[in-house]
């Protein structure tokens, strides 16, 4: 006969000699004990789990309240675009009204509209997390890509009016036109019977009578080429001009230039006189045109407006 073995477990109290045994087989032990590991496993498991959880609710919260800011943002963008794309939309107007001023060439409707039509860019980063916050934030995506195209379009416009206002406005002021002096046109511009040789004639530029000392303008910006005594001419200047041109004044009394510098358009540079073959105090004015050649009739450049003179066009940047 066997002896079965088993654990003894016993109970006392600290304030007294009384103790309790309590005795259990092998196989019931070995149970408890096994059932207390599984237990602990298990509380530890769940304690876990629990833990998780709540880690992954806290972050779901503040997800949840990063994509609401983020859509808020996302709304105040698109609202923000909007209004840049209305303060655009009159800087065009003003752009437009300008061209029609200045005589400029408008930009045609189908390059401010940048292409568009057709199915746009679609960038799917938030597809798989919202469908509403995937399409919002292509439509901001959207219009900030026009916004920026259209802004870069809407400098390079601006940029070529300036170009070009500059270039008229200094072709305009080295191009003659406004009167050399005050005074009555005597003679005009073509043949004619000359007053003192009595025969005809061309006469390549317009006579302008008045009083003795009536100043003398300068019709153009420019620098004196030829100042003094040129014979039949009397005294006479000679002023070359970006433009195209040189201008000539003749019969001159006084003359208050000298030779290469620079003068501006309505500067006095001389005064009338009697000087040369003449019969009496007037000024003779011609323009040459040195792209064509010969003179020019100087009563059509006189009262040109900035906005008649033509800029040479070049090529479009945009």
């Amino acid at each position: 006969m066997s002896l079965q073995r088993k654990w003894y477990i016993t109970f006392m109290q600290t304030d007294s000699a009384r103790s309790v045994s309590l005795s259990i087989s092998r196989k019931i032990g070995h149970f408890i004990v096994i059932f207390v590991l599984l237990l602990v496993v298990a509380l530890g498991t769940g304690t876990f789990y629990v833990w998780k959880k709540n880690a992954e609710l806290t972050q779901l919260s503040k997800l949840k309240k990063e994509n609401l800011m983020l859509r808020e943002k996302l709304e105040y963008f698109a609202n923000q675009l909007e209004a840049i794309d209305s303060k655009l939309k009159v800087m065009v107007a003003w752009e437009d009204t300008l061209r029609k001023e200045k005589k400029l060439e408008i930009i045609d409707p189908g390059v401010r509209a940048l292409g568009s039509g057709g199915e746009p860019y679609t960038d799917p980063s938030f597809l798989i997390f919202d469908t509403s916050l995937h399409s919002l934030y292509n439509t901001v995506l959207s219009k900030l890509n026009f916004i920026m195209s259209k802004t870069n379009l809407t400098y390079l416009t601006h940029n070529e009016i300036f170009d070009k206002v500059q270039s008229r406005e200094s072709i305009f002021k080295s191009t003659p036109s406004i009167m050399p002096t005050f005074g009555k046109v005597t003679d005009k511009y073509g043949y004619r019977i000359h007053p003192l040789y009595r025969h005809k004639i061309f006469h390549a530029g317009i006579d302008i009578a008045n009083d003795e000392s009536t100043p003398i303008y300068a019709t153009a910006d420019g620098y004196v080429s030829f100042a003094g005594n040129s014979g039949p001419s009397g005294f006479l200047i000679r002023i070359e001009h970006d433009s195209g041109f040189q201008t000539r004044y003749a019969h001159l009394k006084e003359i208050s230039v000298k030779v290469n510098q620079k003068v501006e358009k309505g500067q006095i540079i001389a005064t009338m006189g009697n000087t040369g073959v003449s019969t009496g105090h007037h000024l003779h004015y011609e323009i040459f045109d040195y792209r064509k050649g010969t003179t020019s009739e100087p009563s059509s450049f006189f009262d040109i407006a900035e906005q008649d003179i033509r800029v040479p066009q070049t090529a479009a940047r945009y």
